[in-house]
């Protein structure tokens, strides 16, 4: 019981029915398109998150044995996009909630296929490598205490052929409470 209890905690807002995709998530980004890439947030329809604030995909390739290769340390910015909710497969937000949408822009996106195609050839050379992904998304979240209580909801789409998928369900004040314990 403790081991599921310890488990539920380290996943805090991850909902259980997320975790295969979660736990193929570093294998199925090597192979995914990025331009299908999206990051998808449902959240209070009074929010607006600062102009200049995109989410962040965060990729790290580190090496088994250190000194085999140089650290990969990569953040790639996200961009606002306008696309049709109904077209991208997201159910329309309930009254008072609007969706975020992202998607990663062009030189993210080349940056991506640069990134995929490293990971591939040191697998190829036999290096043992591990990838680690993450999306920050503090920086669109309203740090207005007003908003601390309000429900976030975070879907992420790797291929249009497999739509999104639920990545992270809170309030805003855990989102950025768990950004800044991430940072330290």
């Amino acid at each position: 019981m403790l081991i599921v209890t310890g488990l539920l905690h380290a996943c805090g807002g991850i909902p259980l029915t997320s975790l295969p995709k979660l736990i193929s998530l570093q294998n199925d980004l090597l192979v995914a398109e990025p331009a299908e890439f999206m990051l998808a947030i449902e959240t209070d329809n009074r929010l607006v998150p600062p102009e200049d604030a995109t989410p962040t995909l965060i990729l790290k390739i580190d090496p088994a044995e250190p000194g085999t290769f140089q650290p990969v340390d990569k953040q790639l910015p996200m961009q606002f996009t306008t696309a049709a909710v109904g077209i991208l497969g997201l159910a329309p937000p309930p009254p008072g909630r609007k969706w975020l949408i992202y998607r990663l822009n062009q030189s993210s996106q080349a940056e991506l296929k640069a990134l995929q195609h490293r990971f591939k050839n040191l697998n190829k050379d036999k290096h043992a490598a591990t990838l680690s992904v993450g999306i920050a998304q503090d920086g669109i979240a309203a740090k207005d205490p007003a908003f601390a209580g309000t429900q976030w909801n975070s879907w992420l789409q790797l291929t249009r052929k497999d739509g999104f998928f639920e990545l992270w369900s809170g309030i805003i004040a855990d989102l950025l409470e768990q950004s800044q314990a991430r940072a330290k």
